[in-house]
């Protein structure tokens, strides 16, 4: 049966933040032409009408500045007016090319699906919504805004953005309508109604963009996860401090996800019930566990090994709270070998040697989620989220694909993943942290590798063909 429908679908394009004159600055999205040209491509590559889904964190609301003065970020703009002026920002500033080439696609007769991800949750506010559709979206064509935490189905396929599986990053939706839906009836929000953002957007609001422009490369590590905190630790132990509040935002996550678990079948909105969550009391050391499970250390990055009779937050740091950058390049003393051999445990906890298999996947969750939703007329399952691509054959017929991301990812080298104390060569080590801290990713591998998943369906919706694509242009 000939098809007659084909749909494209990309995610992770992290459209936005400001660039610098022959730098990325705080982009991490640097190819917006190439993007702008594989959009305008897709209507001559059939003699159908073809379907564009953009699943989620098309624009990164997170890489924005709120204020020239301190908070410069915002974990989440909760008023529509903040969320409006962001997003002309990067729609008329940062990549008017894409915005016009989506245009093109739906005058041209195409469909345009948009999801939101975690890093562009603002598109819900109703005001910000519907901007969003009048950028894009010629009065009377095909364009349709997926939100509420939904996933999309398209005949025997279903695409989610995927923070639905990350505790890090997952998006309180429950929470978010009642914000929104005060907002639509120009009510103001209080505070037991306000949204609470995810503690991986806490994570890059208040800690990573204050790193960025020492470390150029930290955000380029996606996503925010677990293994993301011994990295910062390692890079700048002085930011113990925010960490740890971030770490208790986190725990105070995955205990709402976990309490809606047992009451919904799926785990769509994380805080149940009409009444505000209180306060979770601090009774654990919420930091220490996450070094402990990521490293194995929960003493990571301090001097002296951890009392076992006191927490992290007991013990000083003082004589560490010097960044990795100030001892490079000043002077190297007290522990530089051992400050090396930390930074080398955090990344290789953060991104393993099969991080970049198409035909495995690393991260906890997504593979088990996929099979779960392929069930019945559904044989196809799409996520987007972690960056990694990955095509999976999977019990339904069917594939788990992950369309991963049109931003630049840093691809540690396998050598330096391989080393340990025991046979690491301490010079080359220490050229690798150099490469790092002034951002020479010359040796790295391709940092930009755009794919895309395409399905071809016929009259019934059944995917004749369907297929992860390296777009090369």
């Amino acid at each position: 049966m000939a098809a007659v429908r084909t749909v494209y679908v990309v995610s992770d394009l992290h459209l936005g933040g400001e660039p610098e004159e022959g730098r990325r600055g705080f982009r991490i999205c640097t190819h917006e032409n190439d993007l702008a040209t594989f959009i305008s491509s897709l209507g001559g590559r059939q003699d159908h009408p073809s379907e564009l889904v953009l699943n989620g964190d098309t624009f990164d609301f997170l890489a924005e500045k709120v204020s020239d003065k301190q908070p410069f970020w915002a974990d989440f703009r909760g008023t529509e007016q903040a969320g409006l002026k962001c997003l002309n920002t990067i729609a008329e500033d940062r990549c008017p090319g894409v915005i016009q080439a989506l245009r093109a696609h739906l005058e041209q007769g195409h469909r345009l699906v948009i999801l939101p991800g975690n890093h562009d949750i603002e598109l819900s506010l109703p005001a910000v919504r519907g901007r969003l559709r009048e950028l894009v979206a010629p009065r009377g064509c095909d364009y349709e805004f997926v939100g509420n935490g939904e996933a999309y189905r398209v005949g025997d396929v279903v695409i989610e953005h995927g923070d639905r599986i990350d505790d890090m990053n997952f998006v309180d939706y429950n929470l978010l309508r009642r914000h929104c839906g005060h907002l639509s009836r120009g009510m103001a929000v209080q505070p037991e109604n306000a949204f609470d953002p995810p503690a991986g957007s806490k994570l890059v609001a208040t800690v990573i963009n204050g790193i960025k422009t020492t470390y150029r490369f930290i955000d380029l590590l996606k996503p925010e996860k677990e293994a993301a905190f011994p990295v910062i630790l390692a890079l700048e132990p002085g930011r113990r401090g925010a960490l740890r509040n971030i770490a208790r935002a986190y725990r105070e996550g995955k205990r709402r996800r976990k309490e809606q678990l047992k009451q919904y079948s799926s785990d769509i909105s994380a805080r149940p019930g009409s009444e505000p969550t209180p306060p979770a009391v601090d009774q654990t050391d919420e930091l220490g566990d996450i070094l402990q499970r990521t490293l194995g250390r929960r003493d990571f990055a301090l001097s002296e090994p951890a009392d076992e009779s006191a927490g992290v937050a007991d013990i000083s740091a003082l004589d560490k709270a010097k960044s990795f950058a100030t001892l490079l390049f000043g002077s190297k003393k007290e522990g530089w070998d051992q400050r090396l051999y930390d930074l080398l445990d955090a990344l290789r906890a953060f991104q393993s040697g099969d991080a970049f298999r198409r035909d495995r996947e690393t991260e906890p969750g997504y593979e088990k989620a996929a099979r779960d939703l392929a069930y019945g007329p559904l044989r196809h399952v799409v996520f987007g989220h972690t960056h990694m691509a990955r095509q999976i054959a999977i019990p339904s017929g069917g594939f788990y694909f992950n369309s991963g991301t049109w931003a630049d990812v840093l691809r540690l080298p396998p050598n330096i993943l391989a080393m340990d104390k025991t046979y690491a060569p301490l010079a080359e080590l220490e050229q690798f942290v150099r490469e790092l801290v002034e951002n020479d990713f010359s040796r790295f591998t391709t940092m930009f590798k755009p794919v895309f998943v395409r399905f071809r369906q016929d009259e019934n919706g059944n995917s004749t063909e369907a297929a992860l694509c390296d777009y090369d242009g």
